[in-house]
């Protein structure tokens, strides 16, 4: 059976690739391409704990980037048929 896998890339300023985050599964790539697109809880919440990751590193001499853009996008996964 084919899920799709919704995932968050971060692309940090500096020209850098941040990390992926996966989030949820959905039945069809229609649904995950939906909720990608109205993804503005998850975008905020990932700004708020980038913020915080940000500040904690900092506070120990570590410099990180902040996020320029947040990208969405649905990966199709193989799952086992439930029963």
């Amino acid at each position: 059976m084919t899920e799709y896998l919704l995932i968050a890339v971060l692309h940090l300023y500096g020209d850098k690739l941040g990390p992926e985050m996966a989030f949820d599964t959905y039945p069809t790539e229609a649904e995950c391409i939906y909720a990608a697109q109205t993804a503005d809880v998850i975008v905020e919440k990932i700004n708020s704990q980038w913020w915080s990751f940000m500040n904690e590193q900092r506070s120990l001499g570590r410099d990180v980037p902040p996020i320029e853009s947040i990208g969405m996008w649905c990966r199709a996964i193989q799952t086992e048929e439930r029963t």
